[in-house]
């Protein structure tokens, strides 16, 4: 399990990093001053939508993982308390 988060995250990580470089290999050099440079935001806006989405995707993962916990817990205990109670 530990090996397929590092993958995972090792993956995303690289995805991440990759998006600016593609955004910058599309923007031509300057000719004057004064130019804005746009592949720079969008290379930013991307890398920030990219984080969002990861982290979005990670925290619904996890809320999954604890709710099927928090069951497997509920369903443990009835069990007890079920058997404790036919118990004399």
């Amino acid at each position: 399990m530990l090996i397929r988060r590092i993958t995972v995250a090792a993956s995303l990580a690289a995805l991440v990093a990759a998006v600016p470089l593609t955004a910058l290999a599309a923007v031509a050099a300057q000719d004057a001053p004064g130019e804005s440079n746009l592949g720079f935001l969008l290379a930013g806006t991307v890398l920030a939508w990219a984080g969002f989405f990861a982290y979005a995707f990670y925290v619904g993962r996890k809320n999954r993982e604890l709710r099927r916990d928090i069951e497997d817990l509920q369903r443990i205990l009835a069990e007890r308390d079920k058997g404790t109670a036919l118990d004399p």
